[in-house]
């Protein structure tokens, strides 16, 4: 193929690469104003707002937030739900996923339409509250962060999609030669689908991380909270943030001190650091991932 070096298309490359970057930056401005925020002088804050670098810098917001014990225990507790969630998403979703990809089960279009289905109807809200609360115990228990996401319908379909994409003569050869399907998923189909795995499993953990609904649903006494319903609670209530961090020795310190605006930044900041620092190591596999399991339907 011979390389188009005209001036139409040169002068085409480079506006596109300037677009592109001038898109990237807008994408990354808010997260930018929300990282200097976080490092600015509270009182700076007040007087001048939010801006995109500061004149007077600070730390004490990130004290004030390394040291409350509702952030350190939804720290743990969003680590806790991402890690185990994940994992448990991934091996349950596989699993149906290598089901609806096997054309020697009869049924698997049956199967296949079921969990279609319940990507465009459900029963509701009210049902969907009595079924997690009343049926299946899911109330105040590290479990009601877990199970209600651990099968999503649609990454279930992608997987399948990858699967099928499979070459087929290795998995042939294996039955030939007496696998079983559990050895078929574990050691052939799951070694040869990363690309798909580290997509679904970045995206899992992604929605597992920022999960508040089922924290504010599910949870009413509990003494643990995610990070997502830590960062809700102080959004409607500032001043409750002031008297926790009062209370946990700061007493002779005035409540106006307390850097209320730049607090709620540095705690964003560190809610969504450790997921962004996860993004590099499985970004090589977005694209052959889902576009691999788009092939086939």
């Amino acid at each position: 193929m011979i390389e188009d070096k005209s001036v139409g298309s040169l002068i085409f490359t480079i506006c596109t690469y300037a677009f592109l970057t001038v898109f990237a930056l807008f994408c990354l401005l808010p997260f930018w104003i929300m990282v200097v925020a976080s490092f600015t002088d509270d009182t700076e804050l007040a007087i001048k707002g939010y801006w995109i670098w500061a004149d007077k810098w600070s730390l004490e917001a990130y004290r004030y937030v390394l040291s409350g014990q509702d952030i350190q225990v939804g720290y743990r507790t969003t680590v806790l739900v991402t890690v185990t969630g994940t994992l448990g998403s991934l091996i349950i979703m596989s699993g149906l996923a290598y089901v609806l990809s096997v054309r020697r089960f009869k049924h698997r279009r049956k199967l296949a339409f079921f969990v279609f289905f319940t990507m465009i109807f459900n029963g509701g809200m009210v049902p969907w509250f009595i079924t997690c609360r009343n049926i299946l115990g899911l109330r105040d228990n590290i479990a009601a962060l877990i199970i209600p996401m651990i099968c999503n319908a649609f990454w279930v379909l992608v997987m399948r999609g990858f699967f099928e994409s499979l070459p087929q003569e290795i998995i042939e050869s294996a039955v030939i030669d007496g696998a079983s399907d559990a050895i078929l998923l574990y050691r052939i189909v799951l070694p040869l689908s990363k690309p798909v795995l580290a997509s679904v499993g970045l995206f899992m953990a992604i929605h597992y991380w920022n999960d508040w609904f089922h924290g504010v649903m599910l949870l009413d006494f509990a003494r643990f909270r995610p990070l997502a319903v830590i960062i809700l609670s102080m959004l409607r209530n500032i001043r409750s943030i002031q008297i926790a961090i009062q209370m946990q020795g700061s007493a002779a310190m005035s409540l106006n001190q307390v850097p209320t605006y730049a607090i709620r930044m540095a705690t964003a900041a560190v809610t969504i650091g450790p997921i962004i620092l996860i993004v590099p190591f499985v970004q090589r596999y977005f694209v052959q991932g889902l576009t691999l399991g788009g092939v086939k339907g």
